[in-house]
């Protein structure tokens, strides 16, 4: 398993400002290890470049991301997940964007499930007459049957929440949960959904895409 985080990002060319911390994920990172731990091996990394997730995603089964997403309306490909790297001889960090290209261009052998905890990623307003390009299709062309991911910025209590529950299901169902991603993910949103009823916008935004 691999798990990327970022719970703070750089400014990324041409923003005013970076993009607000994820002050949750650490908590995240940190629940789906506790669960993780002693069924599977697990590779962390935090603040990754994309050359270092794009080497792990090679060998691992299922690829938790818990970080910002961004989209490029006019150019969808080019949207993906904001990771990092160091650039310069002050080495100054900068935005390092793993894009819809880039990840679909890989042919994963042992892909099983990706885990896009991230805003938007599931989400693009670019009309287009070739069909809907985002970041799970780029994840789902890379090899990956289930594909996680979300329609709008999603809280961090609730990603932290859902991400929780839904790995509490897969590992529970053991093998045959990488053939009912759909249900957990569902099973993990309704409970959520029946904390707080009233405000759909914190849990809805959850769609699993896959067979």
């Amino acid at each position: 398993m691999l798990i990327a985080a970022m719970p703070t990002s750089p400014k990324g060319s041409g923003d005013e400002k970076a993009p607000k911390e994820l002050p949750r994920v650490e908590e995240e990172m940190r629940e789906i290890l506790t669960l993780t731990r002693s069924h599977m091996r697990t590779t962390v990394y935090t603040h990754p470049s994309t050359n270092q997730v794009l080497e792990a995603l090679k060998t691992c089964r299922i690829a938790h991301f818990a970080c910002h997403g961004t989209s490029d309306y006019s150019d969808p490909s080019n949207s993906g997940l904001i990771l990092q790297k160091s650039t310069g001889l002050d080495e100054r960090l900068v935005q390092d964007r793993l894009t819809i290209q880039r990840v679909s261009d890989l042919r994963l052998r042992y892909a099983q499930i990706a885990y896009l905890s991230a805003c938007s990623t599931a989400g693009n307003k670019a009309a287009r007459s070739d069909g809907v390009i985002h970041v799970v299709s780029g994840f789902q062309v890379a090899g990956f049957p289930h594909v996680v991911g979300c329609l709008w910025p999603a809280g961090d209590l609730e990603c932290v929440k859902v991400a929780k529950r839904f790995y509490s299901l897969v590992l529970q169902r053991n093998q045959s949960a990488i053939n009912e991603a759909a249900s957990a993910l569902q099973e993990a949103v309704m409970a959520v959904r029946a904390e707080d009823l009233s405000m759909p916008l914190n849990w809805a935004q959850f769609v699993h895409y896959g067979v």
